[in-house]
């Protein structure tokens, strides 16, 4: 999962011709995934409380609390009987800081992934349209140009036509190998529009008591 530098532009690949056909094709949709979900109100938000849950088979095997103070740069995160603080500008080397960022870069990243769209070295390849989980999309795929924990991540996003919500994903860690998750249950909080539902395999992602403050 990535950092977020949400004011950086987005960086195309210039490799191909037909590379860059698409790339300037899957702009204009990715910038509308990016509205509907709120982007423009972004600036005005302040903080987001929110809790990652994890869940099998009626269990919880991951929990972890956030308290993400947007404007001063840091993320509260208890997990684990663990109660860390984190300066995402600077964050610490030691394990407990390093395990606490790479909770919130994880876990943020499910809630705000189409916030994150205009992030330094976001790239972005139209895809025509699919038919997924019984509907049909418009399809990008997403890669990083070497940024964040993960760069060789890619993404192949299911956006709903209408809405220009992100319906699904295909999580693809490395070629051939994918993981299909759905988002959905989408609320509204603090002109943010995220998403508080994911389900993949037996496994189901739940975004937990959200609340994003803002100045509007």
């Amino acid at each position: 999962m990535k950092k977020f530098t949400l004011l950086c532009l987005v960086v195309l690949c210039a490799a191909r011709p037909g590379f860059l056909a698409a790339a300037e094709e899957a702009a204009p949709l990715a910038e509308a995934v990016w509205k509907a979900s709120g982007g423009e109100n972004w600036p005005n938000v302040k903080t987001i409380d929110f809790t990652f849950a994890v869940e099998k088979g009626g269990q919880t095997l991951v929990s972890a609390e956030h308290h993400w103070d947007v404007v001063a740069q840091t993320d509260r995160v208890k997990w684990k009987g663990k109660d860390v603080t984190v300066n995402l500008a600077d964050p610490a080397t030691d394990e407990d800081g390093k395990a606490a960022y790479a909770r919130w870069v994880n876990d943020s990243y499910w809630l705000l992934a189409p916030l994150k769209f205009k992030d330094r070295g976001i790239q972005f390849k139209a895809e025509g349209r699919k038919t997924i989980d019984g509907a049909e999309c418009e399809v990008l795929l997403l890669s990083f140009d070497q940024v964040g924990l993960t760069p060789n991540d890619q993404y192949r996003l299911y956006i709903d036509p209408a809405t220009k919500l992100l319906a699904s994903w295909d999580y693809i860690s490395e070629p051939g190998k994918s993981k299909h998750g759905t988002w959905e249950n989408y609320q509204k909080s603090g002109g943010l529009t995220l998403a508080t539902e994911h389900k993949m395999d037996e496994v189901e992602i739940k975004i937990l008591n959200l609340k994003v403050t803002s100045s509007q």
